[in-house]
């Protein structure tokens, strides 16, 4: 299905479209609120919150967006992607320790905490996947997709490590599919801050950024008179990785930051810039289960040390990059064979709306990338700033 909508994302159809099919679902999962919270800050880049109250997961989840409805539609799928996660895993197909599996990954390349236990040995129930380069069936650990804590009356030891990294949804399967493949690239990138980066992150003049939509997005913070700093990310996989970090007096404590990826280099910038903004108001609102108190206390109003130059010129940074589809279809198996051929390991699918979840409205689904990192959870490391040098 061909691309329709292009402000900020790339979509198959307009949010507002989007929107109207999905409202009406909404109570089924369990959202008793798509809340519009842009006005609690005066960034003014639309954010709203959905509210899950029975979760097994965090019972808030955030959305942003280039306009409303985008942001609505990105808050409410949220919660849908979570509530799948805890409840339309598939069945597992077998019960066996990796080595008698013959798997086409190393188990241990799995997203696992640091510590893990977890070997070829491992017995664990295993659900079917498909791969996202030649669609054959191969199995993954139903632990590495579902989420959620629940009451049960035996001791389970979790090694591999869920998450809702490669967690998507979309009008299609294929445009969920496409975005979880750039969730993963992206996490890869940006756990390579906590490291040594393979590559130069560069830091990028927010004033050289004159396509409209992106612009906009800054001209907002800096009217608001925010301090704003973009860098582009090195990516193994050739794919455009940015990283924005806001920081304003009211909020003396919070440095917040968001990250995108996406062959359209503006797309990338876009996402990185909103999140930071929906980060931002995850703050405000205070509505998430997992903020830590520290995001709260009362210091001085010491703002993140500045770079002396303006940065690199945003438009000979994504010049660099011309690649793109005007469908999902296509665009997922280039991003799909990318990942392949870096880490010698297919991407691989689990269906989140298979048989009985199916709705014809959207899709869900989780990617399992063996060998991509995802080692920054809840914080961007910010680079240092000789790195630009």
């Amino acid at each position: 299905m061909r691309k329709a909508f292009f402000e900020g994302t790339h979509r198959t159809r307009h949010p507002a479209e989007t929107w109207a099919a999905l409202r009406p679902l909404l109570p089924s999962y369990g959202i008793t609120r798509v809340a519009d919270v842009t006005g609690l800050d005066d960034l003014g880049i639309p954010v709203t919150m959905a509210v899950r109250p029975l979760a097994r997961t965090l019972s808030v989840a955030q959305g942003k967006g280039a306009t409303l409805d985008a942001a609505r539609v990105s808050g409410a799928l949220e919660a849908v992607e979570a509530w799948h996660a805890e409840r339309a895993v598939p069945p597992p197909v077998e019960r066996a320790p990796a080595e008698v599996l013959r798997l086409p990954y190393p188990v241990t390349a799995l997203e696992t905490h640091p510590g893990s236990l977890l070997t070829t040995r491992t017995v664990m129930d295993w659900i079917a996947a498909r791969s996202a380069v030649d669609g054959a069936t191969v199995p993954v650990p139903a632990a590495s997709v579902r989420l959620g804590r629940e009451v049960h009356d035996r001791w389970r030891l979790h090694l591999p490590s869920p998450s809702t990294n490669g967690l998507a949804s979309g009008n299609t399967t294929a445009e969920a599919v496409t975005h979880a493949l750039y969730e993963v690239i992206e996490r890869d990138a940006v756990s390579d801050l906590t490291t040594a980066p393979q590559g130069c992150p560069v830091r990028i003049d927010p004033g050289s950024v004159t396509e409209p939509h992106c612009a906009a997005l800054i001209d907002r913070i800096r009217a608001a008179r925010a301090w704003l700093e973009l860098w582009h990310l090195p990516s193994r996989f050739g794919v455009p990785v940015v990283s924005c970090y806001l920081w304003r007096e009211d909020h003396s404590a919070l440095l917040v930051s968001g990250s995108g990826a996406h062959l359209d280099p503006h797309v990338a910038l876009s996402r990185a810039v909103t999140e930071a903004a929906q980060s931002r108001l995850t703050a405000i609102t205070g509505s998430r289960e997992d903020i830590h108190p520290a995001t709260y206390r009362e210091t001085g109003h010491r703002g993140p040390r500045s770079a002396q130059e303006p940065g690199a010129d945003w438009g000979q940074t994504a010049a660099r990059f011309a690649t793109g589809f005007a469908d999902d279809e296509r665009e997922a198996a280039h991003l799909a064979a990318r990942i392949a051929d870096v880490t010698g390991a297919h991407p691989l699918v689990v269906d989140l709306t298979h048989g009985p979840y199916r709705t014809g409205v959207f899709s869900v689904v989780k990617v399992i990338a063996p060998h991509l990192r995802y080692d920054a959870r809840h914080v961007i490391p910010r680079p240092r700033l000789e790195t630009a040098a």
